[in-house]
């Protein structure tokens, strides 16, 4: 049986800035993602606060030390890159539908994202994950566009309307940190 998906990652998006102020506070401290605190986050109400961190930590955790100080120190264009490999690592709806979707159509040399690639894959998952096919339509179409959200935030689309699919270049520093991690680069489009 294929391994779950988690679809938590309704509750925030890509994050890069809260991702780049926690991992920095991760090296400058010398914590784990685990010893975070929910007023490190800054939001105002607690349980927003707790679920928020909650979903950070989930994704600092899939962080290798060297890929968090590339978080923290690196420049934008790394910054966001790692922010979306945590991302797609912490939950593999995401990263399927990246991979198997969004690489394939770069193949063919089709560089546009539509509703019926998406729809297409969702239902296609469905069948194999009663977690995706139990889903209120709302939860659906929420899981939908914080998908397309997160793609426009790590750069891989050009925005949600147009949905042009941009394939990153990436740094040197972030390729030899990536370079035996094929799934991670297949991610990048790379």
């Amino acid at each position: 049986m294929p391994k779950r998906y988690r679809f938590s990652f309704t509750a925030a998006s890509l994050q890069v800035p809260l991702m780049i102020e926690l991992a920095m506070k991760i090296i400058e401290q010398e914590i784990t993602p685990d010893q975070l605190m929910p007023e490190d986050i800054g939001k105002e109400r607690s349980k927003t606060n707790k679920r928020g961190l909650t979903e950070m930590k989930i994704r600092l955790n899939t962080l290798l030390k060297e890929e968090i100080k590339l978080l923290a120190y690196g420049d934008a264009d790394e910054q966001r890159y790692i922010s979306l490999i945590a991302f797609a690592r912490s939950y593999l709806f995401f990263r399927d539908f990246v991979i198997e979707v969004i690489a394939e159509k770069i193949v063919v040399f089709d560089f546009y994202l539509t509703d019926m690639d998406y729809n297409a894959f969702f239902n296609r998952k469905a069948l194999d994950h009663p977690e995706a096919d139990n889903l209120t339509d709302n939860t659906k179409a929420k899981i939908k566009q914080v998908c397309f959200k997160v793609l426009e935030q790590g750069g891989l689309i050009n925005n949600i309307k147009e949905r042009k699919i941009i394939v990153p270049i990436l740094s040197q520093r972030l390729s030899s940190l990536l370079k035996d991690k094929i799934q991670d680069l297949q991610l990048l489009l790379n």
